[in-house]
This record gives C-alpha cells, sequence and structure tokens, in this order.
C-alpha cells in the first residue's frame, strides 16, 4: 500500500514515536508493506529521526524492532529502504520460520532474540525490567499482583492472555530443542565458540574459558580450570571439546595476524 504525505516539521522524539498506534503510522505512511506477518510502516518524520521504518503485529507496536535514518548517516531514502527491508527479513520471523532447522549459530541468536525481545510486545505487557518515577513504580506494583507472569518476555499480561503466555513460552521451549540439536555437531560449535571468543574478547580476557562456555552450558568456576574442564563436566563429547580447540586456534591467529 502506497499514499502520498506532507512530512511534518514537528521535532519528534523517541518517546512520541514510541507511543504511535497503528492506525498513527497508517496516517502517516509513505509507504507500508508486510514483512513476515508484520505491518511495517516506512515514515519520514523529517529532522533527527528523518525516514524511518516502523513495525506492528497485532495491532501493537514492536517498537524495539524499529529503524530510523539517525542509525545510517549519509544514506539517501532509497537506500535506507532497501536496507530496512533487508534488516527486517533478517531480525523477524514468522511461527513456522522459528521452527525450522537451525542453518547457523548466528541464525540462531537471531531467532532467539527475536522470540525474547520482540514476540511478547504483540501484546499488552508490564515488563519485568521497570523504570519511571516512585509513583508509577507502585502503580505497576499493584497492577501486577492480578496478572500472569512471562519468564520469556521478562514481563507481566492480564489474566485474558493465558494463551498467548502459554503459547509463547512452548514456543521458546520448541525452539531451544531445535537448537540443542545442534550442539551435538563439531562444525557448528566451532563456528559457535569461535563466535562467543570475539564477544568475550577472548585474546585478553583471562576467564575467557569460562566466560565462553557458559554461553553453552552451566559452568562452575575456577581459577585453575580449563575449557576442557568445564566441556568434560558439562558432558560434552570429545569431537565437541576439539571444536573449541579449533575454534581457539583460528581465534588466536586471527588475532596474531590483525592490528589487534
Amino acid at each position: 500500500m502506497t499514499q502520498t504525505t506532507t512530512t511534518t516539521t514537528t521535532e519528534w522524539t523517541i518517546k512520541e514515536i514510541e507511543a504511535m498506534t497503528e492506525n498513527d503510522a497508517q496516517e502517516m505512511a509513505i509507504e507500508s508493506m508486510v514483512i513476515k506477518d508484520h505491518n511495517i510502516y516506512f515514515v519520514d518524520f523529517g529532522g533527527y529521526f528523518g525516514y524511518s521504518a516502523l513495525v506492528f503485529k497485532n495491532n501493537h507496536h514492536i517498537r524495539y524492532a524499529d529503524d530510523y535514518a539517525l542509525h545510517h548517516e549519509g544514506k539517501a531514502i532509497y537506500e535506507l529502504r532497501e536496507w530496512y527491508i533487508e534488516a527486517l527479513n533478517n531480525k523477524l520471523y514468522t511461527e513456522a520460520e522459528l521452527l525450522t532447522p537451525i542453518k547457523s549459530y548466528d541464525e540462531a541468536e537471531l531467532k532467539s532474540y527475536f522470540i525474547r525481545n520482540y514476540y511478547g510486545m504483540q501484546e499488552d505487557y508490564i515488563s519485568l525490567w521497570f523504570s519511571g518515577t516512585n509513583e508509577e513504580r507502585e502503580k505497576a506494583k499493584k497492577a501486577i499482583e492480578n496478572m500472569i507472569y512471562n519468564p520469556v518476555a521478562f514481563a507481566y499480561y492480564d489474566k485474558s492472555k493465558e494463551n498467548f503466555v502459554n503459547h509463547h513460552i512452548e514456543l521458546f521451549n520448541q525452539f531451544n530443542k531445535i537448537r540443542e540439536q545442534r550442539t551435538y555437531d563439531p562444525e557448528y560449535m566451532e563456528s559457535a565458540f569461535y563466535k562467543e571468543m570475539s564477544n568475550h574478547e577472548y585474546y585478553i580476557n583471562w576467564q575467557g574459558d569460562w566466560d565462553v562456555c557458559s554461553c553453552f552450558c552451566n559452568c562452575v568456576y575456577g581459577e585453575d580450570k580449563t575449557y576442557r574442564d568445564y566441556l568434560s563436566e558439562a558432558g560434552f563429547s570429545e569431537e565437541i571439546i576439539n571444536a573449541f580447540t579449533a575454534a581457539k586456534r583460528k581465534y588466536i591467529k586471527a588475532c596474531n595476524e590483525s592490528d589487534f
């Protein structure tokens, strides 16, 4: 769907944008489309935020998935449009996609992030991570007394949304079962270990073995322990331990060859 609008000269704030309803987005949209069962509205806010992409599902603003021109300095509108479409196709998922076999560690991380951070926003909720005035905090505490806690979203939902919460939890459990299957694949785990070594600055991290291994199992820290100890205690096979060795060798080589 496309429509012609006149860009407002109002200087928008992030709170105002994130508070927009789907009707608001529809009225301001230059263009809209559906990506992975989510409604996307392209809006030019002018000023600081500029040409942006707003995401909605089930008539709720999935505001954490929004993207703004301010994050992509120097890009023209046509470039931003292409960027948003590609990026949203890589960060949003249908439920069917979430339960397909996982091809890579990066894909697993993106799917997990979507389920934990975006999926739950399609219904009204009160976040466990509350921020606001003391008065607002007390009001929220009183409100959640009669609400259902969703451990996947770290949020509270109205009791009428019990089926949604249960479905969200089951979806996450099913995804984790599929993800767990890949932990037996040495090639997959080598790439996974390598990625977490990069994330935890393994080359200069004095507790790097624990930091990396703890991404994949519950490890009891020990100053004299190595990755072999942690992975063995967690029940990983020698093949997977060798995958860590290969990832470590590859990572250290990359660091030595860089300007690190």
